[in-house]
């Protein structure tokens, strides 16, 4: 991955990038029942607290409801309500604000980097602050660990740090720990260990079993950045992942402890009967959705947990398109949605969006000369990011004079990071000419930054670079393109040395293209982006 980059200079650039704003699809597309739900949940949206109207805004959210929706856009200005300019204050107390504060990192982490500002950092403190000294979370009154909200600080602080909110090592390693010493010896979880006599059950187990898969995910992340990490640089923020911490929970235990739940589960799956499954039926759903996406597993043992969970669904909605059991209508409904919409599977895929937009720009193969400006952030060495407007990185950029551009691009990628696709829309039209410059390093700077804009407007173009003559400039046009499309597996060509091939490949984007392409105001389609389009056949 690493690549030499630019003739007129070595770029080594941070990976820390955010996944861009990108077009949603239309709620018609969805099946019936997740449409019916979504009406029920646009209906009960403005009545509910804090904790609960973030719920029902990541049921909205991975239901693909635009963000413009007035139900989304209530529940979103009731979450910004507990912020300030550098803190977070919960609605709730005594426990129910690490509930609160999960479901808000949760919601908060599926909008637009430019939407959420720093808030993410400071719901991550919040939850951090209150995991308990054995590494759970619990009601403020208790301090043993319940198994429910431990797994909703797990899943917040997750996505926090899938959106490149640094969490210790530590808060990973000693929750994996805490689970595993209250797992039974048949596999199972229940409530509260402490408590005699509280029944095993399916939703509890599925807890369990997510938060360890999430913990072993991000202890693994750790573990590989411990052994890229160069121990004489300097790291960019003092409190970020240092490589000191010496995690305790070894893989094997944890895989042992997956392992024992999973044939749990597998054994005692039974939506006919309650008791076993759990105070809600949904809520188990919901987290054997999340095991089945981080497990990447379609079978639980012999059940197709799926198709299973989907039935009982799909013949438990009430006429008026919600789901009722214990916690009330709203947040079964929430459950039921994120079941059926596979939540955690569209997470996951929007993690791996971020890492292929961070893969493009890594770096090269040789240090710079001069060694004082290089640092190390999240095991990668970059060069210190240049202040100043993008406009003068791009002035840097274009000048032939300048031998080392690595400032300029590492202020691009750190402004980027900050704002999202606002700092970078301003410039396309100079982007578009960049595509054109004779340095293949500006041309790939240019692809970048056109793909990140998360604009349609820009697919033309990146569409004609998949045929440059540098295979690093149509490689980063490509993953532009997918970043906007999100599709991940999206065409590539079989030879990227072979003329037809990149022709290929740009006819079937062009095929896309057209099924989503804007039409300008007369509704006639968009003649100058056509003429920019290679690979469409003669008329």
């Amino acid at each position: 991955m690493f690549k030499r980059f630019a003739t007129s200079g070595v770029f080594w650039l941070t990976a820390a990038l955010l996944a861009t704003s990108v077009p949603r699809p239309a709620c018609a597309q969805q099946d019936q029942a997740i449409a019916s739900g979504i009406q029920f949940l646009r209906g009960r949206a403005s009545t509910r607290p804090v904790g609960e109207s973030a719920m029902i805004a990541l049921a909205l959210l991975k239901s693909d409801v635009p963000f413009g929706d007035p139900a989304l856009s209530a529940c979103l200005t009731k979450i910004r309500s507990r912020f300030s300019s550098n803190s977070y204050t919960p609605e709730q107390t005594g426990g129910v604000d690490v509930y609160e504060a999960g479901a808000i990192a949760m919601a908060l982490a599926n909008l637009d980097p430019s939407e959420r500002g720093g808030q993410l950092d400071m719901i991550a403190a919040f939850l951090i602050g209150k995991q308990k000294a054995n590494g759970s979370w619990d009601y403020s009154a208790r301090s043993f660990g319940d198994t429910s909200i431990s797994q909703y600080a797990v899943l917040g602080l997750w996505e926090c740090e899938n959106s490149g909110v640094d969490v210790p090592p530590s808060v990973w390693d000693r929750a994996a720990q805490w689970y595993m010493s209250v797992q039974s010896s048949a596999g199972s979880w229940n409530y509260h260990r402490d408590q005699g006599g509280e029944p095993e059950t399916v939703s509890m187990t599925a807890a369990g079993v997510g938060s360890l898969l999430i913990c072993r995910r991000q202890l693994e992340n750790y573990r590989q950045f411990q052994k890229g990490a160069n121990p004489y640089l300097t790291p960019v923020e003092t409190g970020g992942l240092t490589t000191d911490y010496q995690v305790v929970s070894s893989p094997a235990a944890i895989n042992a402890a997956i392992a024992k739940g999973l044939g749990w589960i597998g054994a005692n799956f039974n939506t006919g009967n309650a008791p076993l499954f759990g105070k809600s039926k949904y809520y188990g759903l919901y987290g054997i959705e999340r095991i089945g996406a981080l497990a990447d597993r379609q079978m639980i043992g012999r059940l197709d947990w799926f198709e299973k969970g989907r039935s009982h669904i799909q013949s438990t909605q009430a006429p008026g398109g919600g789901w009722s059991g214990q916690f009330g209508d709203e947040m079964n409904s929430v459950w039921a949605l994120l079941f059926l919409t596979k939540s955690t599977a569209k997470t996951l895929k929007r993690i791996e969006v971020r890492k292929l937009g961070a893969g493009t720009l890594l770096g090269g193969r040789f240090l710079p000369s001069d060694l004082s400006t290089m640092t190390v952030a999240g095991g990668r060495i970059i060069s210190r990011p240049m202040n100043g407007a993008v406009e003068g990185m791009l002035d840097i950029l274009e000048d032939p004079r300048i031998q080392n551009a690595d400032k300029a691009v590492a202020g691009m990628i750190e402004r980027y990071h900050a704002q999202g696709p606002s700092a970078l829309r301003p410039h396309k039209d100079r982007l578009r000419k960049m595509l054109s410059h004779r340095d293949q390093g500006v041309r790939q700077v240019a692809a970048w930054a056109l793909g990140r804009t998360g604009d349609l407007d820009v697919v033309p173009n990146l569409i004609a670079a998949l045929q440059d003559a540098d295979a690093d400039v149509a490689a980063t046009a490509r993953q532009g393109l997918q970043l906007i499309s999100r599709r991940i597996d999206g065409p590539a060509a079989a030879d990227p040395t072979n003329a037809q091939a990149k022709q290929a490949e740009a006819a079937q984007w062009n095929q896309w293209y057209d099924l989503v392409r804007p039409l300008d105001a007369s509704g006639a389609d968009d003649d100058e982006a056509d003429a920019a389009k290679p690979g469409r056949p003669s008329s």
